[in-house]
C-alpha cells in the first residue's frame, strides 16, 4: 500500500505553516493526555483537580447549563477553575457543526427556518429525531454559527473551538452543494479566529474498514508528520459491559479498567503514529456526573503516565495487519485487524529479548474477540 498521505493537495498552500506557537505542552517524556467531558451542573474539586492535569480539555456539550443558566456560562466557569490550578492547560469549547443541540444562550438567536431538509423538503434530524440539523449552505446560519464560535474564544480562559461530526456534512440527503459550503464555513471561522487561538475538528472516526482501519493509521500519521495535533479517543476493548457497570466504587472502576486485555488495543495504536502534537484519552464515559461513576482521568492508567521516551523510529509493518515500533523504554506490537496490543517495558516481561517479530505475535495477544468503537480527533 503506498504511504503517500499529505494534509493539503499538491500545490495547496498550508493554512498552518508549521506555526505551532500556541499548540498545548507536548514532550516524550510519556504519553500525553486530553480529555473530554461534561457535567450539566458544576464539577466538584477534585474532578476540576483532575481536569487540570491534562495538556487538554475539550467541554463537551451540556456543560455547567443547570447552575448557570446555559451551556457558554457553565463552560467558561469551568475553565477558569481549571485554569486557577494549571494555567497551561488548553481548553476547547464545544461547537456541533450539524446537530442543533439545546442549552446554549446562542439559541436565542436560531431562526428554525435555517434548519436542513432533505431533498424531499422533509426536516433533517439527528440523534433519533430528536434534534434539528444545520444547513450550511444557507448564509445567515453560516454567520449565527461563527459568531457563536467567535463569541466563545472572546474569553481568555478558552483556547479554541472544537468542532464535532465533521462526518455528517457530507451526508447525501443534504442539500445540493452542502459539503462544499461546510468547508466554506470552516474556512470562514479559521480566517476570523484571533491570533493564537486554535481550531480543532472530530474529522476521523475510525470502525469497521474495508482495511481495519489501516488508512486511518495512515491519516492520522500524515497529520502528525504536517505539524498538526491528533486527539485520539479511546475506549476499552474486549470488555465485559455486564461486568463493568456492576462495579460500584471508582476506584475498583480504574484499576478494572488498567486491565492490558483492555487498554492494550487502543494505547498501542495509538504509540503507533505517536509524534509531537499527539494527545490520547481513555474512558468508559463523557459524563461526571458522580452517579455515573465515569472513568476519564487518563492519568490514572500506569500504562499512560509510564516513562516512554523518543522513538527509535517509525512504525513498521511486519504482517498484513500487524505493526511494530520501538521507544527507548518500551516496544510495542499491534494487529489492527483482531485489535490486539501488546506493550512491552523493556528490562521487564520479555525485556530486551522481545524482537517484536511477527511469528510470536498470536501467543502475544492481549485480549480477543470485536472491540469497542473508537474515534479519532484531528487538527
Amino acid at each position: 500500500m503506498s504511504m503517500n498521505y499529505s494534509i493539503c493537495d499538491d500545490g495547496e498552500a498550508d493554512p498552518l505553516e508549521d506555526d505551532q506557537e500556541y499548540f498545548p505542552q507536548w514532550s516524550w517524556d510519556r504519553v500525553r493526555t486530553w480529555v473530554s467531558i461534561r457535567r450539566a451542573d458544576d464539577y466538584s474539586d477534585e474532578q476540576i483537580r483532575e481536569l487540570a492535569g491534562h495538556d487538554v480539555v475539550m467541554l463537551e456539550k451540556m456543560n455547567g447549563h443547570l447552575t448557570h443558566g446555559c451551556i457558554e456560562r457553565g463552560s467558561s466557569q469551568a475553565a477558569r477553575r481549571i485554569k486557577a490550578i494549571n494555567p497551561r492547560t488548553v481548553i476547547l469549547f464545544y461547537l456541533n457543526s450539524m446537530v442543533h443541540y439545546g442549552k446554549y444562550k446562542a439559541n436565542q438567536h436560531w431562526n428554525p427556518e435555517w434548519a436542513a431538509r432533505d431533498k424531499k423538503g422533509e426536516l433533517v434530524k439527528w440523534v433519533n429525531g430528536k434534534y434539528m440539523s444545520y444547513n450550511h449552505t444557507n448564509l445567515k446560519f453560516r454567520e449565527w454559527w461563527i459568531q457563536r464560535a467567535l463569541d466563545a474564544v472572546s474569553n481568555e480562559e478558552i483556547d479554541g473551538i472544537f468542532v464535532d461530526a465533521i462526518c455528517k456534512t457530507t451526508q447525501r440527503f443534504l442539500p445540493e452543494g452542502h459539503a462544499e459550503a461546510y468547508f466554506e464555513t470552516a474556512n470562514e471561522l479559521r480566517s476570523r479566529l484571533p491570533e493564537g487561538k486554535l481550531l480543532i475538528g472530530n474529522a476521523i472516526r475510525a470502525g469497521a474498514t474495508k482495511d481495519d482501519n489501516f488508512s486511518h493509521l495512515r491519516a492520522m500519521d500524515a497529520a502528525l508528520k504536517g505539524g498538526r495535533a491528533i486527539l485520539f479517543k479511546a475506549y476499552p476493548f474486549h470488555l465485559d459491559e455486564a461486568k463493568f457497570n456492576n462495579i460500584r466504587t471508582l476506584e475498583e472502576r480504574y484499576a478494572y479498567l488498567s486491565n492490558p486485555k483492555f487498554i492494550g488495543f487502543p494505547l498501542a495504536l495509538f504509540l503507533m503514529i505517536v509524534r509531537p502534537y499527539a494527545y490520547f484519552t481513555y474512558r468508559s464515559d463523557v459524563d461526571a456526573n458522580p452517579a455515573k461513576l465515569a472513568v476519564f482521568d487518563s492519568n490514572k492508567f500506569e500504562a499512560i503516565t509510564r516513562s516512554l521516551g523518543r522513538p527509535i523510529g517509525d512504525y513498521k509493518q511486519v504482517k498484513r495487519y500487524v505493526f511494530t515500533r520501538e521507544f527507548e523504554h518500551v516496544r510495542v506490537r499491534v494487529n489492527i485487524q483482531q485489535r490486539i496490543g501488546k506493550i512491552v517495558v523493556k528490562g521487564e516481561g520479555e525485556g530486551d529479548g522481545d524482537s517484536g517479530d511477527a511469528d510470536d505475535w498470536e501467543s502475544a495477544s492481549a485480549g480477543s474477540g470485536d472491540g469497542a468503537s473508537i474515534s479519532h480527533e484531528e487538527l
